[in-house]
């Protein structure tokens, strides 16, 4: 299971630790395992400065590590942050006007690790850092926290950021990826609305 929201009517890092045994019960019944717990953490636009992003985005971390100790996932999700300032050249503007940004994800990936489980960043769509797979290789390759963190693409949102899913942007992102989520769906042959279609 990737747990995110509407468990209990909550997001998965509102859940108390009776909510979250309660919810682990339900899923060691149906013989399920909890492969991400998904938080919203660094889901944000980093012009708010360090201070402001440490107390909304690493403070409650302790909050989700505790959950996540009662859920045992694999991987822990954490979001690809925004800017609100820049148009193009995200991950340039990051690295030289707010490079403290890159310390927040390493003492989250850090604190994680030490909590014993892996860390996925995702890539979200509108003002994502993550443009182009030459974005989310660098932000790997400065972060150099080897297999502690990987990456979760997400085709969808890579692709409304400009970039179009090729087996060649898989190749070159594969040795990243440890999660991999796609939205689909089929138009009927009397007009190119979904049909069908699902989520994740």
């Amino acid at each position: 299971l990737d747990l995110k929201d509407a468990i209990f009517g909550k997001r998965v890092t509102d859940l108390t630790v009776e909510e979250a045994e309660q919810a682990a019960g339900m899923i060691e019944e149906r013989g399920l395992s909890v492969f991400c717990m998904s938080t919203n953490l660094f889901d944000a636009a980093f012009e708010v400065g360090e201070a402001a992003f440490r107390q909304d985005h690493l403070e409650p971390l302790d909050r989700a590590i505790e959950i996540a100790k009662v859920l045992d996932p694999s991987l822990v999700r954490l979001i690809a942050a925004k800017t609100a300032e820049v148009e193009t050249g995200r991950m340039a503007y990051l690295l030289g006007a707010h490079p403290w940004l890159m310390g927040c994800y390493r003492e989250a990936v850090g604190r994680l690790s030490e909590a014993g489980f892996g860390a996925t960043i995702e890539n979200e769509c509108h003002s994502c850092i993550f443009e182009t797979p030459e974005d989310v290789e660098q932000f790997f390759e400065i972060l150099d926290c080897g297999d502690a963190v990987n990456f979760t693409w997400d085709v969808q949102n890579l692709w409304q950021m400009g970039t179009f899913p090729t087996m060649a942007v898989y190749e070159r992102l594969k040795p990243l990826i440890r999660y991999y989520h796609l939205k689909g769906g089929q138009h009927g042959e009397e007009d190119k609305g979904l049909k069908w279609k699902s989520s994740l």
